[in-house]
């Protein structure tokens, strides 16, 4: 058998070995003189660690520095702005201050012996009444 450039059964022909110096480089392949010499991180002062979050407690624990310059504590303050909205009509914080006294307890709850009922008499009318009654309710007010 000749070794001819078409015989299957033969090895390829050696390819020459590229040098150190004609290292290839691309994307994924930076050179060599810029990579980072072995165990040493491209980040030596890692991620930032998480800040640790402030608590509820802590939060509605703190003073609060009231108006008239008195200290209450927040809990307090909360609930005094939330009054205060209930009150001027705001019913969102009305819903918000009964669920909190419902829930905290403080909910009185009135029994009654008796319960009320209003009776209201039947009152009848003949057809004339009726119909200057709704007469009176249709009409425009009068001017004075």
């Amino acid at each position: 058998m000749t070794d001819s450039p078409h015989d299957f059964n033969s090895d390829p022909p050696s390819q020459s070995e590229r040098s150190n110096e004609q290292q290839e480089f691309g994307y994924g392949k930076p050179p060599k003189h810029s990579q980072f010499p072995k165990g040493r991180s491209g980040n030596p002062g890692g991620r930032p660690k998480a800040q640790v979050g402030i608590s509820m407690k802590e939060i509605l624990d703190g003073d609060q520095l009231g108006k008239n310059g008195e200290v209450v504590s927040r809990r307090q303050a909360f609930v005094i702005a939330l009054v205060n909205d209930a009150l001027q009509g705001n019913q969102k914080a009305f819903s918000k201050f009964m669920n909190l006294m419902n829930r905290s307890g403080l909910m009185r709850r009135e029994t009654v012996n008796r319960p009320y009922v209003v009776n209201v008499p039947m009152r009848t009318a003949t057809k004339e009444e009726y119909d200057e009654h709704i007469r009176s309710m249709s009409a425009p007010p009068k001017r004075a």
